[in-house]
């Protein structure tokens, strides 16, 4: 494929920022299942602009993890439909950003457990449905 056939998506992922991230050991043998959690959601900032946010926390009794990350969307046109651009950044939060996330967890949990943590890649429609 040529990259003057690619046909661009009209809202662009401009950056990513980690506005958040705390991890704690509690005990000396980290053992037991992982519970994890995930929280998404849309911010318009102005009429082209908006934010997705993406929070997930990782946990048992021995350690926990949490990371927060923000990516700023810019809109090819006006944001006309305020639900619809709310919704698009709710679910790109979770699809785009899971991914960002999960990597940075794998690699400082690395640094802190014999055993890092890798949260799963995840089919974000099915669970999109799930959730609602």
């Amino acid at each position: 494929m040529n990259i003057k056939e690619i046909v661009m998506y009209p809202t662009q992922l401009v950056r990513v920022e980690t506005t958040r991230f705390q991890a704690e050991k509690l005990s000396e043998e980290v053992k037991g299942e992982f519970r994890i959690s995930a929280e998404t959601k849309g911010e318009i900032v102005d009429g082209t602009t908006g934010k997705s946010y993406i929070r997930i926390r990782v946990e048992n009794e021995d350690f926990r993890m949490e990371e927060e990350k923000v990516g700023f969307f810019k809109f090819g046109d006006t944001i006309e439909d305020e639900k619809s651009a709310l919704q698009f950044m709710a679910v790109q939060g979770v699809r785009i950003l899971w991914s960002y996330i999960r990597e940075d967890l794998y690699s400082l949990s690395s640094k802190m457990l014999p055993h890092p943590v890798m949260i799963p890649t995840i089919d974000v429609m099915k669970t999109l449905e799930k959730a609602e």
